[in-house]
This record gives C-alpha cells, structure tokens and sequence, in this order.
C-alpha cells in the first residue's frame, strides 16, 4: 500500500512540474499567421473610385484573376473593368496587376492599363483586411489624367 501511495505522489509531482512549465498564462505571445499568397490567390471582384481634374469615377466594377509566387510573396494576374473577367477595352484583359505583400500589409501595387487609345500606369499601397479583402490605395496617370483613388476587392 505505501508503494502505491508513493507512486500516485510521484504522478501528481510530474504531473504538476509538466504543466507549470507548459505555461499557459496570459503574459504569453499570441503569434498570429497572416494571409499568405497562396491563399489569396483566386478571382476577386469590386470596384474602382477615383478622381482626376476632369472626370471622376466612382463604383466602376473590376474584377481580377490573381495567382501567386513561389515565394509566397506576390499575387499578379490581370486586371479588367467588368465585374465578371471579361475585358472591357482590350483583346484578352484590360492590363495586369501586380500586388506585393507582407504579411496583412500591400506594400506595393502596380496596374499597367492597357486600354486601347488610353494606356497609363498606377501605383500604390493597401492591406488586406480581417474578412480578406484587399482595399489598394493608388495614384496614377491616364488619358484622363492624374488620378487619386482606391481599388476594393473581394474574392468570388
């Protein structure tokens, strides 16, 4: 009986040294994983605001197929102004996007606009938002002139 009593005793001592040294309290790190590219990889749609001196455009749909990287660090694909990846302007697409992350964080978007007759290039920054969505502020130039807008897109 006392051999049985002894070993419940050494039980209980493992039994709390593993726990207490597991931790668990509140003072831990919490690491949270953002989106990676693979992830976000798919068809978005959604729409287009921005304004120049002379024209402004605001809720025009655009919709994008974007792939990613192997290093997990760029979506691209290209880019059209419909709702539904049919170019509106062009031949195949109405120009292409490039979208470089880190973690939740846009740290660089480009679109080459490839409209016949009204090419022009736009740039900017964004993140990605808890829901996934990735909401791109940017400034470019067309043949409309100097813009100044936002691109948000959510994945189909």
């Amino acid at each position: 009986m006392k051999n049985v009593l002894t070993n419940n005793k050494w039980f209980l001592i493992v039994a709390i040294l593993f726990f207490t040294a597991c931790g668990g309290g509140d003072d831990d790190p919490v690491t949270i994983t953002p989106p990676i590219a693979t992830t976000l990889a798919g068809d978005y749609s959604g729409n287009w605001d921005s304004t120049t001196p002379s024209a402004s455009f605001f809720g025009v749909d655009v919709s994008t197929r974007l792939t990613s990287n192997a290093q997990e660090t760029r979506l691209s694909g290209p880019f059209f102004i419909s709702p539904n990846l049919e170019p509106r302007f062009g031949a195949t697409n109405d120009g292409r996007i490039v979208i470089e992350l880190d973690g939740n964080t846009i740290t660089s978007f480009t679109y080459t606009d490839a409209i016949p007759g009204c090419t022009g290039n736009f740039s900017g920054t964004g993140e990605i938002t808890s829901t996934g969505a990735l909401v791109i502020d940017f400034t470019g130039t067309d043949c409309d002139g100097d813009h100044v807008g936002k691109i948000v897109l959510t994945k189909k």
